[in-house]
């Protein structure tokens, strides 16, 4: 299973520039985000197919 606690606060810290959440991980990665303190600073876009790709708010163009 992907530690998305882990995923979201290499994003927050710029040590990486994007991650993605497939449908069918979607529900194990909400009940991380849902209680993730820094919420506001993340962006997710949603792909075809069901796929979400989070970035940091300053990356988004």
């Amino acid at each position: 299973m992907t530690d998305f606690k882990d995923k979201l606060e290499s994003l927050r810290k710029s040590e990486i520039d994007e991650f993605q959440v497939t449908s069918k991980d979607f529900p194990d990665f909400y009940q991380v985000w849902d209680k993730y303190s820094y919420q506001s600073g993340i962006k997710g876009f949603a792909q075809k197919g069901g796929k979400v790709i989070y970035r940091r708010k300053e990356k988004v163009k």
